[in-house]
């Protein structure tokens, strides 16, 4: 009996127990309040992340409306299809008349956090990531495409932005010649005429004085203007 009552008074008492200096920190960094005792007991000094964001929230009817609504963008239909449960319960829950039951606002905070409801959009109609950790696609099937292939394709990406801005700015001096060459075209064709007028006027030059110097002969008067002149 001694050894017993010995044994109950150096058992821990976990009702006592709260989280751990670092737990603590987490939650002030994350600015959750982590209450309820029965985390305590269950958790003792340390509080695994998923049971630190299970308290970021305060189940009530206000935050499951919000979650449901504005955060997942779902019918109440809709969520009580995924809950298996009726379309009258959901719309009760959510005015008040009956509490909502922490396993259900708990799921759904769950798949909002998940990865698969952000793969989940319309956009990735069809795509999900396989067992093996590859992206398969619906009209291309399994892709081998693993994480360290984004990494690669980010990297690409760049590149091609870059390789994109130095082919416009190439562009750009290429139609600026077009125009400076177009010019110097015409200025080389203006030249050219030039040239050849100036060809041409020396010729006439020449023919002009060549018409000048030269010895005048006066032709024959006809008779009938000799008769006349008698």
């Amino acid at each position: 009996m001694a050894n017993n009552s010995k044994e109950k008074n150096t058992r821990k008492d976990f009702r006592k127990e709260g989280p751990s200096e670092k737990t603590q920190w987490a939650y002030w960094m994350q600015a959750i309040e982590p209450t309820g005792e029965e985390i305590n007991r269950a958790f003792p000094g340390y509080h695994p992340l998923w049971v630190q964001h299970s308290r970021r929230l305060t189940v009530t009817r206000e935050s499951f409306k919000h979650l449901r609504k504005h955060c997942m963008n779902v019918s109440q239909a809709q969520v009580a299809a995924y809950l298996r449960v009726r379309v009258r319960d959901v719309r009760e829950w959510e005015n008040g008349k009956q509490p909502v039951p922490f396993m259900a606002f708990e799921l759904l905070r769950l798949v909002f956090d998940s990865v698969t409801f952000r793969l989940s959009h319309q956009k990735w109609d069809g795509w999900f990531i396989d067992r093996d950790g590859f992206m398969v696609s619906p009209d291309l099937g399994k892709l081998f495409i693993e994480p360290r292939d984004f990494k690669a394709y980010t990297v690409q990406l760049g590149q091609i932005r870059a390789l994109d801005e130095r082919l416009a700015e190439l562009k750009e001096q290429v139609a600026a010649k077009d125009i400076e060459n177009a010019e110097l075209r015409r200025q080389f064709q203006h030249g050219a005429l030039a040239q050849e007028l100036e060809a041409m006027q020396e010729k006439i030059s020449g023919l002009l004085a060549s018409i000048h110097t030269a010895e005048v002969i006066p032709f024959p008067m006809q008779p009938a203007q000799q008769e006349v002149s008698a």
